[in-house]
């Protein structure tokens, strides 16, 4: 039988507390060529492989949005690590949120390379909504601003 952490009150409550606003965090380039800013920084869980991560992100292709859970209120949730990728999720933006813990927010780009590349992509039908919300282009570099919302351990 699994181990199950199952976290105590005070726990919950020091990550709540370890969270806090970053004022003129610098930019960090990663080796990839994903640069991110940390806008808060979270008290809670890193997102390890197979872990449940719910994330909120506003995303832009080329300085046009293309996506926003915050606006369909309905937060992405995916096993970390797994694939293939959910909704607006790519190989950067994973990466970016490999060093993020829960509670934390951060403003990630991402280059075409490592987002959705030459091909584009098309994340939900369009022919309703005629301001192409959902239609990423193709070669676009990608900016997130992302929350972690959640990071835990699936359920079995």
């Amino acid at each position: 039988m699994p181990c199950v952490h199952i976290k105590t009150r005070m726990e919950v409550a020091n990550e709540i507390n370890g969270t806090r606003d970053v004022q003129d965090a610098p930019e960090v380039a990663l080796p990839s060529g994903v640069k991110y800013q940390d806008l808060r920084v979270g008290g809670g869980s890193a997102p390890l492989r197979g872990y449940l991560v719910v994330l909120d992100y506003t995303a832009t292709a080329d300085g046009v949005q293309f996506e926003s859970t915050r606006e369909r209120g309905k937060p992405i949730v995916f096993l970390y690590g797994s694939r293939p990728f959910t909704g607006g999720m790519c190989p950067g933006l994973e990466e970016a949120l490999s060093t993020m813990r829960a509670g934390g927010r951060r403003r990630v780009t991402v280059p075409a390379d490592l987002g959705f590349g030459d091909r584009g992509a098309v994340l939900r039908p369009t022919e309703h909504v005629p301001d192409k919300r959902g239609v990423v282009p193709p070669g676009a570099t990608l900016v997130y601003d992302v929350d972690l919302v959640r990071v835990s351990i699936p359920p079995s």
